[in-house]
């Protein structure tokens, strides 16, 4: 029986080759990295989560963040703002740039984010979300989508689903966790089975899609499997992982040995040196990266302290090949362990932690703007 995520997709009028995509991290889903994990299999992926004022102001950072590779076949594009005013004036610009769907981000919890009435303070009431969700229906007639939690401080995901579907949306995405939640909180499969089936009954061909600790093929069938959903969106089992795009397609583990796992980082620090250049500023962006793909073989923790260390990517090409070479050629990462089991992440430990919030991109800067 053919896998149920190789299957292709549609989002409206736009054809997908797979249901597995790639959430927009803020701080994470640049080109470089999109890159990878298009190669690895993924069926869709987003630029950065976009402020709706930065995007109104012509922010300068912002245009960088909305550039596309032409090796990207399919791309998305997040929003969110602290009006529907505002989030349908970007969205207006967003809609004449070259992207293929435009999503609504009612999901971000970071405190900054909610500050300013954006992200998941969008779901706290339900006639807000509603105006939220139509004002921007009204500006595109690209697939739209939303993207959102389980609730704010209470469940309301019902109230969600039904707020995107009745303002014909093409697709939704569920987070398993409220804003209130932390990663220590298991996705409640439950809930996000609710708000699938109430956006189902009133519009039956709406796409749906789980989010949320999917880490592996078994945890994405069991995201199916309990919820129903029609898609899977991966957040952090992709960070230093692209690989679960592939073993998540091909219905089995997937470990990189050595050589496979080299080839990947110097393709990417490659993406990420024709994309930024080598500088001190852009290495020290991609630190967060090294720190992730630097996990899963033995003797490691003094060779991430190196990479946090680098300040050219030259300089980090030379660690990665100096470390690949003590290793057993026949040695394959995570051998027997799943990717979260290996890593001896606790439940509710967040890759994104590793990043520098002092030299990177934070999440929601923008949104104070």
């Amino acid at each position: 029986m053919e896998n149920f995520f190789a299957q292709p997709i549609n989002i409206g009028n736009l054809k997908l080759k797979n249901r597995i995509f790639l959430a927009p991290l803020a701080g994470v889903s640049d080109i470089p990295f999109r890159r990878i994990c298009q190669e690895f299999g993924a069926g869709l992926t987003y630029v950065e989560m976009l402020s709706a004022n930065a995007v109104n102001y012509v922010n300068e950072k912002t245009l960088r963040m909305r550039a596309r590779h032409p090796s990207e076949e399919i791309l998305g594009v997040q929003v969110t703002g602290p009006t529907p005013e505002d989030l349908a004036k970007a969205v207006e610009r967003l809609d004449q740039e070259n992207f293929d769907t435009i999503d609504i981000n009612m999901g971000c919890p970071v405190k900054k984010v909610v500050k300013a009435n954006c992200g998941s303070a969008i779901t706290k009431d339900t006639e807000y979300m509603s105006e939220v969700v139509a004002a921007v229906r009204a500006v595109t007639s690209k697939p739209l989508s939303t993207k959102f939690r389980i609730g704010f401080d209470r469940v309301n995901v019902e109230d969600s689903s039904l707020c995107s579907v009745k303002n014909n949306v093409e697709m939704f995405t569920i987070h398993g966790r409220t804003a209130q939640q932390n990663y220590s909180d298991a996705v409640d499969f439950a809930k996000i089975a609710d708000g699938i089936n109430a956006g189902k009954g009133y519009k039956s061909d709406v796409v749906t899609v789980g989010n949320g600790d999917i880490f592996d093929y078994q945890s994405a069938l069991r995201m199916h499997e309990q919820t129903g959903c029609d898609a899977i969106m991966i957040s952090r089992g992709s960070l230093g992982n692209p690989w679960i795009f592939r073993e998540i397609l091909q219905g089995k583990p997937v470990h990189p040995t050595v050589e496979e796992w080299l080839d990947v980082i110097l393709r990417q620090l490659q993406y990420h040196e024709e994309h930024y250049g080598d500088n001190v500023p852009t290495t020290r962006m991609a630190r967060k990266y090294f720190v992730w793909y630097a996990k899963g073989f033995p003797g490691c923790k003094t060779f991430r302290n190196q990479l946090q260390q680098v300040n050219s990517l030259k300089e980090a090409r030379t660690l990665f090949k100096g470390f690949a070479a003590t290793l057993p050629k026949t040695l394959v990462r995570y051998q027997g362990l799943s990717f979260k089991e290996a890593q001896h992440i606790k439940h509710g430990y967040d890759p994104k932690y590793d990043m520098d919030r002092k030299l990177d991109r934070g999440v929601g800067t923008e949104c104070m703007e």
